[in-house]
């Protein structure tokens, strides 16, 4: 069969003037191109696990620790209630934030001065607490400062009851008083000597007083019950629920208008 050389001629001439107009290194890109392309299509697969899955696994991962503090809210919320603490107490109070600025004689816990008074509208028998534990009373206001009696003072009186940790909060709570006995220390005093009262249970603040709200932290009781003061009580020592040593910042419960 006779074939025309003329043709294969022609296309290599036309390959060799392509080739020549090219600009400078666009050979050697192109064929790096053809040997990455070449490289792509025998490369291993990537061990690494796919972007999708590390998204999906991270997203319920997130999900299961949403769902562990919505159950942990939702216990210390059943907690507060079985401690008589209530949302709709602590929104009839306004806070009144406020700062140590002195102690009392000698630098002990009986008093202490804040940084707040009457033109904050602090009065005096106003609860000074942290956070939703009672740490004193004001006793004395004055324009930008208050004297405050610490719970451990002890001229500091507040009526309490005193309930079971975790009992039914339709059983009632045993009405009674908290009193400051001095150098950092609390006594619980019951005015029944038939209690059932005893260790670990958890006074609270009873509201009697009008100008305390109910149901603020006091402090639990430790150790055996004794004998009180007063014929007809018992006693034991209490735990405040604050830290009485280390007052810094404090509030004061102020009743809204």
């Amino acid at each position: 069969m006779n074939r025309n050389p003329v043709l294969p001629a022609l296309i290599l001439l036309l390959l060799a003037a392509a080739l020549y107009m090219l600009p400078d290194g666009s050979l050697y890109a192109w064929r790096l191109y053809v040997r990455g392309a070449v490289a792509r299509l025998h490369r291993p697969p990537d061990p690494r696990p796919d972007a999708s899955e590390d998204v999906t696994t991270t997203a319920r991962d997130l999900v299961m620790l949403l769902h562990q503090k919505e159950a942990q809210l939702s216990d210390l919320r059943r907690r507060l209630r079985e401690l008589g603490v209530t949302d709709e107490k602590v929104d009839r109070q306004r806070i009144v934030a406020a700062r140590v600025i002195r102690l009392g004689p000698d630098n002990t816990l009986d008093t202490f001065t804040i940084d707040v008074g009457t033109r904050d509208g602090v009065e005096a028998g106003q609860a000074v607490v942290v956070g939703a534990a009672v740490v004193g009373v004001v006793v004395k206001s004055e324009a930008d400062a208050s004297l405050c009696l610490s719970l451990s003072s002890p001229g500091c009186y507040i009526s309490a009851r005193l309930g079971e940790v975790g009992g039914s909060t339709e059983r009632p709570r045993l009405l009674c008083a908290v009193r400051g006995v001095g150098a950092g220390r609390v006594a619980g005093v019951i005015f029944s000597t038939a209690t059932a009262a005893k260790e670990g249970w958890v006074a609270m603040t009873s509201g009697l007083e009008g100008s305390i709200p109910e149901g603020l932290l006091l402090g639990t009781l430790v150790g055996q019950l004794v004998e009180g003061d007063e014929g007809g009580t018992l006693e034991g020592e209490l735990r405040p629920a604050a830290d009485l040593a280390s007052l810094d910042f404090v509030s004061v419960l102020v009743r809204r208008d």
